[in-house]
């Protein structure tokens, strides 16, 4: 089972609601363009996308529960506004060009075992029996993926 489908059985749990799943998908993986520095600091990105997930989820639950004793869902806009200031969304789409960039220059099969990994949720195990190479040949390509973003990374900083 990918990270999509663990992903959305984790946060509908919570919320018993296909919209508000959905729309708690979305800013699931919207926080995670919006820190392309997780790819330097977390080693494994499907539980970064759990943890997120069930986050914002009980985010999502806790505001339910206290909006009948603010002025509406529109009060707890006004106590913080969660849009990014302009220099904020301009850094951020600067870093996720970096961060799409360094994917597209990895080697074909580093890229391939990435993307598998990280955005599928797949074990190297089924990698390699995906791409018929072993998880030890798996596991090389994640190390070498994985050091080449952090370098294309750090060379914005």
């Amino acid at each position: 089972m990918g990270v999509r489908a663990r992903l959305t059985r984790v946060i509908y749990r919570r919320v018993r609601c296909t919209a508000t799943t959905a729309d708690l998908m979305q800013d699931t993986f919207l926080r995670f363009w919006e820190r392309p520095n997780v790819l330097r600091d977390v080693a494994d990105l499907a539980g970064y996308f759990m943890v997120t997930g069930r986050n914002l989820a009980l985010d999502h639950e806790r505001r339910k529960k206290i909006a009948p004793f603010v002025d509406g869902i529109e009060g707890l806009e006004s106590i913080s506004d969660p849009t990014p200031s302009a220099e904020t969304a301009t850094m951020d789409r600067q870093e996720l060009r970096r961060l799409q960039v360094g994917i597209e220059k990895l080697p074909p099969q580093a890229r391939q075992v990435f993307m598998l990994s990280r955005l599928e949720g797949l074990t190297y195990v089924q990698i390699g029996e995906q791409l018929g190479i072993s998880p030890k040949t798996v596991f090389g390509h994640m190390v070498v993926a994985l050091d080449r973003l952090r370098a294309e990374m750090k060379t914005g900083d």
